[in-house]
């Protein structure tokens, strides 16, 4: 009797190794942004969607856009791909009042305009007012209010972001032309990132 047993146990485990392969078996794994193919005759694999190892990062994107929410984006993405990412913008979008090309940051709002507004803040925070001008964030009058930054150093730093995307650190700013040690000596303690 236990050898019937053992045998009845051996032929279901076949069958369900080997008799379930077909022509080619699929196997996704959608939590990691992982999916294999398998194919049996070949007896290969082949990687369809590589999982990398890049954070995932989440941002509010809202406003005149056609739909709005909370999206998972890596990293490394712009503001153009979270716009993608939320449909695109609706007709009546000011995009001229957004640097599309400035990489996301965690827990960032992007708040998308109407053509009628007048002045508008593209990323809304939470944050508390600490009285220190976030450098990734600041627009060209809060750049001026610095000490030894005037109009165009004020640009420059502005112009740097958008080419460079979201400074890292406030020692960032001394990779822009005319401001070294000195000047950022005096600003050091007024910014932030």
């Amino acid at each position: 009797m236990k050898k019937i047993y053992y045998f009845l146990m051996l032929v279901l485990q076949s069958i369900f190794l080997f008799g379930c392969v077909g022509d080619k078996v699929v196997i996704s794994q959608e939590d990691e942004g992982c999916s294999e193919e398998v194919s049996t005759e070949e007896g290969s694999f082949s990687q369809t969607d590589v999982a990398t190892s890049e954070e995932k990062i989440y941002v509010y994107v809202c406003g005149h856009v056609r739909e709005p929410g909370v999206y998972v984006l890596s990293e490394d993405e712009r503001i153009c791909d979270a716009l993608d990412k939320a449909g695109g913008v609706t007709d009546d979008a000011n995009l001229c009042a957004l640097s599309q090309a400035m990489k996301v940051t965690d827990g960032q709002t992007i708040y998308v305009p109407g053509i009628d507004e007048e002045t508008v803040d593209a990323f809304v925070s939470n944050e508390e007012d600490d009285g220190l001008v976030n450098i990734n964030k600041a627009s060209e009058e809060e750049l001026t209010s610095l000490p030894g930054i005037g109009s165009s150093k004020a640009s420059d730093i502005i112009n740097y972001r958008e080419e460079h995307g979201f400074y890292n650190s406030i020692e960032e700013l001394m990779n822009i032309p005319g401001i070294k040690e000195g000047v950022f000596n005096k600003i050091k303690d007024k910014i932030k990132t």
